[in-house]
């Protein structure tokens, strides 16, 4: 058995952990489509790199946790429309800024259906 880290399945929500060496999804979560790649090549562009970047630096505090009043640190870039791979709306569309916990939250609601 290859040692190493083990890696948390980035299904939001999910803290199953995956054997050394992998990354992804578990067993339980497979990806929803087959544009997943196309998804993670925008992920990993130089230009959304960028984007991220100039957002957290814009909006330091979570969008969703200064609603309530509370200050936490953003580490993370949000799609506020969900751009299902496409370039245009994923560059171009409106951006927030979040912490982890209040991501996975939306990112759960979407995927079950319930929007925004």
């Amino acid at each position: 058995m290859p040692y190493g880290l083990r890696q948390k399945c980035t299904y939001p929500g999910c803290f199953e952990l995956l054997e050394p060496g992998q990354h992804g999804r578990c067993s339980k979560h497979p990806y929803p489509d087959a544009h997943h790649l196309e998804y993670q090549r925008l992920y990993n562009s130089r230009r959304w790199k960028s984007l991220r970047k100039l957002q957290l630096a814009k909006e330091p505090w979570c969008a969703e946790c200064l609603l309530d009043g509370v200050h936490t640190i953003a580490t993370e870039v949000d799609h506020v429309v969900p751009h299902r791979g496409e370039p245009v709306k994923f560059f171009t569309g409106k951006l927030q800024s979040l912490c982890k916990t209040c991501h996975s939250r939306k990112t759960n609601r979407e995927l079950r259906g319930g929007g925004q």
